[in-house]
């Protein structure tokens, strides 16, 4: 599957790498996970119980950066079945990783999961301009501390073939914050 900039794979949802916890309740168990990405279709976790494949599940998932600002809560509470266990067998003692696929999930909570996904996306791309404009202000620097130190411009030299990729992907970076603020 092909990776966009945000690091997410083309399928038919986008999926979004976050960890955190999360709760996740069968039959005769409850539970806490670790969240290790995200999509509106499904979730892949880790947890130190064995939950064997097509285990149905209601799963509550918090967002608080989302009612941080609006001062309600937001959170997913929806059924759900798990898909896949890594690894596929039972140990004494363990960690699995667990796909899980959203059974019967809301418009709305699906709608609430993809903007939580485009507003990490947005941080985190405007994290990464930050990160380049910084790395380009070092670059100028650079050129100033070359003309008293001989070893500058060797690093400089390196620092502008690196910057030279980054420009590329600074572009794509400007389009995907653009996008994103306009969705």
């Amino acid at each position: 599957m092909k990776k966009t900039f945000a690091g997410s794979e083309k399928r038919q949802s986008p999926r979004f790498k976050v960890i955190f916890p999360f709760e996740i309740s069968g039959e005769d168990f409850r539970l806490t996970a670790f969240m290790k990405d995200i999509s509106d279709r499904g979730l892949f976790c880790e947890t130190d119980r064995y939950i064997p494949v097509r285990t149905k599940l209601k799963i509550s998932i918090g967002f608080p950066e989302l009612a941080a600002k609006k001062r309600i809560d937001k959170e997913v509470s929806c059924f759900a079945e798990v898909a896949r266990i890594e690894p596929p067998m039972e140990k004494q003692k363990g960690h699995y990783s667990l796909g899980i696929k959203f059974e019967e999930i809301s418009a709305a909570e699906k709608a609430l999961i993809m903007r939580f996904i485009r507003r990490r996306n947005l941080k985190e791309a405007e994290e990464l301009r930050k990160m380049y404009l910084e790395l380009k202000t070092m670059v100028a620097h650079l050129v100033a501390v070359e003309e008293s130190h001989p070893t500058a411009e060797h690093f400089r030299k390196v620092i502008n073939g690196a910057i030279q990729e980054l420009d590329d992907v600074a572009v794509i970076l400007e389009c995907e914050i653009n996008e994103l603020k306009n969705q």
